[in-house]
């Protein structure tokens, strides 16, 4: 079977940005892989290249293994399943999210400028996010209505970038890659707790009592903002078949989100008053190693290891509640990811895969409550997949994945601190599936 393509990179940007995924992410709110080949061998790619994609995503010096022009599209449906829990006193309920299908893009394109030594790339990946949509229960006191509870609680974090690349072959062992990430960030949530609540003073009429009632400004209409960032690679050939890599993906540092809203107090004379609320929330470093294997075309095997930096990253660092009654920021902990992935081709044409990812969940039990809107916390990942080349280098490749159920259970807190007698437990599971199409696959050094 032989197959023309005319794919050209500029339809990196004209694909990835027709549709800015909403993702709801399973290594902290990172994907822990993209595109089918890469995500089906659980993200692993920092020695050795398990795709174009993935060397993209994780350490761009793997685009040496890819020969004269190479391409690679792929799209995911990935669905997250979501639910919250909470108790207080004799009153407790579960809710469960709105869920849906969300359609992931990703694609790559690479060229050799000078054979085996040097090539440029380019690519667009969707690689994270979160998001819930609950409804107002008044039978689950976090979703009581308001000023009881939070009423409903919506967020949609979508997370994109483009990536211009280049990977230089120093000695016959040693792959160096560099890459500039050019991000994009749509953010909305309601209510928005990073904003001062305008509070009036209860029925009591005193300010500054246990009955003082808060409501939080709204800001559901997604603003986006630019980031910037970059991502350093190597790789090398310890013998033919053994390889090591190492990585570091800077701090991407974001725009300022800025939202036009209005105060929410129906019982105050601001109601429905103009207000500006800001955030300014970047994506953390994450440093990367790894080791694979690969005696033959027929077998390759490969372990990473990521450290994801977010307890210094604005935006998630900070915790807890301000003077004012805002919240500081998400108060996510730094993590390890661990992603292990196999390859083995029982003819040349076929490739099955398979791979375990594991996460540290960045949130503490005790912020479950500030992370209502955002609960990243799945750990254990299970993922496989199989593609098929034609005659001519043109290839199918397709995966699933299943990132199991975790939570986190914690108190209701307020600015005098948690309530006791309360709990909110947010749960998580995630299920994908991927298809992906390549233009002359790898030949890994």
């Amino acid at each position: 079977m032989r197959i023309r393509t005319s794919l050209t990179p500029g339809l990196v940007v004209a694909l990835v940005l027709a549709r800015a995924p909403v993702v709801l992410a399973t290594d902290g709110h990172f994907l822990h892989g993209v595109g089918a080949i890469n995500s089906a061998m659980g993200g692993i790619g920092v020695a050795s290249p398990s795709s174009l994609l993935g060397a993209f995503y994780v350490n761009p010096a793997g685009l040496l293994a890819f020969k004269a022009t190479a391409t690679e599209l792929g799209f995911e449906l990935f669905r997250p399943d979501r639910t919250i829990e909470s108790t207080a006193g004799p009153v407790s309920g579960s809710t469960t999210s709105s869920s849906e299908f969300v359609p992931i893009p990703a694609f790559g394109w690479s060229r050799e400028l000078r054979a085996n030594e040097l090539t440029v790339g380019l690519a667009g990946l969707g690689i994270g996010g979160f998001g819930v949509d609950y409804h107002t229960d008044p039978t689950n006191p976090v979703l009581a209505p308001r000023p009881f509870g939070f009423g409903a609680i919506y967020s949609n974090f979508s997370l994109m970038k483009i990536i211009p690349a280049v990977a230089y072959r120093v000695t016959p062992r040693l792959r160096l890659g560099a890459a500039l990430n050019i991000d994009w960030a749509s953010l909305a949530v309601d209510p928005m707790p990073i904003a001062a609540p305008a509070v009036d003073p209860g029925p009591d009429g005193r300010p500054g009592t246990a009955d003082d009632r808060a409501y939080y400004s709204r800001a559901t209409d997604a603003d986006g903002a630019f980031g910037i960032g970059a991502q350093l690679g190597l790789q090398f050939s310890v013998t033919p078949a053994l390889a090591l890599g190492v990585a570091y993906t800077t701090p991407q540092v974001f725009q300022t989100f800025r939202y036009d809203a209005v105060y929410e107090d129906p019982n105050l004379a601001t109601y429905n008053m103009p207000r500006t609320i800001t955030f300014a929330m970047d994506v953390p470093a994450v440093y990367a190693g790894g080791v694979s294997w690969s005696p033959s075309r027929a077998l390759m095997v490969g372990v990473d290891a990521k450290y994801i930096t977010y307890a210094r990253t604005r935006g998630f660092k900070d915790e807890g509640f301000a003077a004012d009654g805002s919240v500081k920021g998400f108060g996510w902990r730094n993590i390890w990811t661990i992603a292990s992935g196999l390859q083995v081709r029982p003819v040349d044409r076929v490739a099955l895969r398979a791979g375990y990812n594991f996460s540290g969940n960045p949130i503490p039990d005790a912020l479950s409550m500030f992370n209502a809107a955002a609960p990243a916390v799945v750990q254990h990942h299970a993922t496989i997949g199989a593609g098929y080349t034609f005659d001519n280098g043109f290839g199918v490749d397709v995966a699933y994945y299943r990132a199991f159920k975790h939570s986190i259970d914690g108190p209701f807190q307020t600015p005098a601190g948690a309530m006791p007698g309360t709990s909110v437990k947010s749960s998580l599971s995630e299920n994908s599936v991927l298809v992906g199409f390549t233009f002359s696959p790898p030949s890994i050094p």
